[in-house]
């Protein structure tokens, strides 16, 4: 392996609480020839001081001071600044694994790959992939689909290592103020350039969802922000001449996005159901216990719990704690030991993670013939079935 230079940029505002652990993470990588470009977007609190001081020790650290002008600037200009054959990003409240840029440059040089995509840690529930090698000539139109679908390479550009000409171009792009989907923008137009990607199974970043942050506010204003997201994919798309060829898959993310929305502005003032249940004959005459506490879960147990020629015994999940839902009660898999049903529903999206938990459960005694997962099947839209 050469000793090819690592740029790596973090956007910083307000995390003066994070952001020592964020950059001495990145210090302490075994992979030491960094360049860190640390991006001020205008702080009020202690966070730009922070970067300063560091700077003063670590002779690889750079520091851009800057009005507030939004992450897509800060980044834009981090890049205008780095030097390296390899690009990278963290954000300033999140942290790194030591041997993240080893391993992914190692990948990078091993695979030829223009860029690579990692798992990760939310939350601290890691998120893992398949290794996989992406000829993208050969997938390009399946890829970009599954992509905006949200159903294949998460769009985080965190999780990433690019090469630094295919980073740039993409957010060549991008107006700055593009404030929501960057991250799925920059990662159609690396899609439309690149010619191979690489995936590793292994998680490397911490990614710290902090309540109150402002990618996780959740404003009936985010419905325009949604829709300017789709303007731009349409843009994007246009400028290679695919707008048309995808329009029906556009139409499908912005309604996705939109009834995402109006689900999480108020979550007990009103639920909207995304998912139901298709198989509904299955369930005649059934006791059933539905797995599963999530978005998926809540909308089965809100369908189900209607019909009267089937009983939901139980609603479970392997980590009740971490969902409550009013007048409800939500038990932990130890009561599967104590009730009888006849059919235990897995209301989870991903086929992978349900082929999971159905291990698990065999693992534990319950049937297999008891265990059934299908795809979720969404409400109001048709799925657009193109090859």
């Amino acid at each position: 392996m050469d000793n090819s230079l690592i740029s790596i940029i973090v956007p910083i505002f307000n995390v003066e609480t994070y952001i020592s652990e964020c950059i001495e993470s990145i210090q302490n990588q075994t992979y030491q020839n960094l360049q860190i470009i640390l991006v001020d977007d205008g702080s009020v609190d202690q966070s730009g001081i922070i970067c300063d001081k560091y700077a003063l020790k670590d002779l690889r650290i750079e520091v851009i001071h800057q009005h507030n002008q939004g992450v897509v600037a800060a980044r834009k200009h981090g890049l205008d600044r780095a030097k390296g054959k390899y690009i990278g990003f963290v954000d300033g409240d999140d942290y790194i694994e030591p041997d993240m840029y080893q391993m992914l440059i190692q990948e990078m040089e091993r695979s030829k790959a223009d860029f690579v995509h990692s798992g990760f840690w939310e939350s601290n529930k890691k998120i893992e992939f398949s290794n996989e090698r992406i000829k993208v000539s050969e997938v390009r139109y399946k890829l970009l689909k599954d992509v905006i679908l949200e159903s294949y390479i998460t769009p985080s550009n965190w999780s990433k290592l690019f090469k630094a000409h295919l980073i740039k171009r993409a957010y060549d792009q991008l107006d700055n103020d593009c404030s929501l989907g960057e991250d799925l923008l920059v990662l159609c137009v690396c899609i439309l350039e690149c010619n191979i990607i690489s995936i590793v199974k292994d998680s490397y970043y911490h990614y710290r969802v902090r309540e109150g942050s402002l990618s996780h506010k959740n404003e009936i204003g985010d419905l325009k922000k949604v829709y300017k997201l789709y303007e731009n994919l349409s843009n994007v798309l246009g400028l290679y001449g695919l707008e048309k060829k995808f329009k029906p898959i556009l139409d499908e993310f912005l309604w996705n996005n939109m009834m995402n929305y109006m689900a999480r502005i108020n979550q007990e003032g009103f639920q909207i159901a995304k998912y139901y249940f298709g198989d509904t004959e299955k369930l005649c005459g059934r006791k059933i216990v539905i797995y599963g506490a999530g978005t998926v879960g809540r909308d089965y147990y809100a369908q189900i719990c209607r019909y009267s020629d089937c009983r939901v015994i139980a609603w479970i999940d392997s980590h009740p704690e971490r969902y409550h839902y009013k007048h409800i009660n939500l038990y932990g898999i130890a009561a599967l030991d104590t009730i009888e049903f006849d059919m235990l529903l897995i209301a989870v999206l991903n086929k992978k993670l349900a082929d999971d938990i159905r291990n698990e459960l065999i693992k534990i005694g319950i049937g297999r013939e008891k265990i059934y997962w299908s795809k979720p099947k969404k409400w109001g839209y048709t799925r657009y079935s193109a090859d």
